[in-house]
């Protein structure tokens, strides 16, 4: 844990690094709770997956991107949430998604 230095007069934030990632989801999966009494809690998100979100929210057909355990989601005007990776090209992955589906998850 390590707390941040701010400007005399405000809430000084803390840095929590966690060994065990299920203890982190199980954190974060209590966000809603905690932002109603005051506090506020941020997944650190790398720079390459940020541009991916940015990416992802820029394109027609993606509605919303997030951030979670690890991976970068993004949910289509189709309402079909997809998993990309940061070299993905999101047409492609699109396209791969409904072909997977319309095929019954057989792949072929």
């Amino acid at each position: 844990m390590h707390r941040i230095p701010t400007k005399k007069g405000q809430i000084r934030p803390v840095i929590i690094k966690l060994r065990n990632n299920s203890v982190k989801s199980a954190i974060m999966r209590k966000r809603a709770p905690m932002k109603s009494k005051g506090y506020r809690l941020v997944d650190d998100v790398t720079k390459p997956n940020q541009g991916l979100i940015n990416r992802l929210l820029l394109h027609p057909n993606i509605d919303s991107a997030w951030y979670f355990n690890g991976a970068v989601y993004g949910k289509t005007v189709a309402e079909e949430r997809i998993k990309f990776d940061i070299y993905d090209n999101v047409n492609d992955v699109i396209e791969n998604f409904r072909q997977y589906r319309r095929n019954g998850g057989s792949g072929q």
